[in-house]
């Protein structure tokens, strides 16, 4: 469970001053504690934020964690000052979590993080910018190419839709890491990580993909976050380099990719690629 605690109105307005917004993270039918990862998009960024909980108010970071007992939800304030955005612009927040956020598989045998590490998101709510964001991020404007969506795509595509006339496309967007071997495992080399990412399905939009390691947000090219825009019913490709040399041997890797501007309101979505685990020598 997550969520922005229930309002009058789900809507938000910069003026110059801290935005308060309410949250929460719950569990239900865990029979141990675990820890969930909390973040917030804004413009499609991860926006840095301290929270308020019980009087104390805490650090401002990208990612926040807790500690979740069984059947626990956590109430806390957000203390927000936009990291992106002009004034006019009418931009989407959305709130994330990732359950059980810790967790690495064994690097001998099954891979697979299960449900593990997924980020569940809300839909974007507006925030009106009376007043400009520090807008002082750095965007990667990677090179892509556009191509067919291979056929093997489509047809398990095809299969999640009922009525043959749907285009399945219509109903998600998909964030993929190319592997060579088709498993969750990536592999640096010499401290550098390269990757071949695909996006495709849904709406054509704008988008910023935001690369984390241990559910962190790492750089790209010295840039925070790649921008590309998605195009109707074809697959973007794009390469990128990621330095890795100050990681431990084993982490996890994902890539989110979250609609920024005013195209939230075309789609909302935030798609995180498939995770992985980077064995880091």
């Amino acid at each position: 469970m997550m969520g922005f605690q229930p309002a009058d109105k789900y809507e938000y307005t910069y003026s110059g001053s801290e935005m308060n917004v309410p949250l929460y993270v719950g569990t239900m039918d865990n029979s141990e504690n675990i820890e969930v990862a909390a973040m917030l998009f804004l413009n499609g960024e991860v926006q840095p934020y301290s929270y308020t909980l019980n009087g104390k108010v805490s650090e401002k970071q990208m990612v926040h964690y807790f500690t979740l007992g069984p059947n626990e939800t956590i109430n806390f304030t957000a203390l927000v000052t936009p990291i992106s955005g002009e004034k006019g612009d009418v931009i989407g927040m959305q709130f994330a979590t990732v359950f059980k956020s810790d967790y690495l598989p064994e690097q001998d045998g099954n891979t697979s993080f299960g449900n593990c590490g997924k980020i569940n998101s809300t839909i974007c709510i507006p925030v009106n910018m009376q007043a400009s964001g520090i807008n002082e991020t750095k965007a990667d404007i990677v090179k892509t190419t556009i191509t067919d969506i291979p056929e093997e795509t489509m047809a398990m595509l095809e299969g999640l839709v009922t009525n043959d006339t749907d285009n399945p496309l219509d109903y998600s967007s998909y964030l993929k890491i190319k592997t060579e071997d088709n498993r969750n495992c990536l592999y640096s080399e010499n401290g550098k990580l390269n990757l071949t990412l695909q996006i495709y399905g849904g709406k054509e939009v704008a988008k910023k993909i935001t690369f984390f390691i241990n559910n962190e947000p790492v750089k790209v090219d010295n840039c925070d976050y790649c921008e590309i825009n998605t195009t109707t019913d074809k697959m973007t490709v794009f390469d990128v380099c990621i330095d890795v040399s100050e990681y431990k041997e084993l982490c996890s890797f994902y890539a989110v990719a979250a609609t920024s501007g005013e195209d939230y309101l075309i789609q909302d979505d935030t798609t995180q690629s498939e995770r992985c685990l980077l064995i880091n020598k």
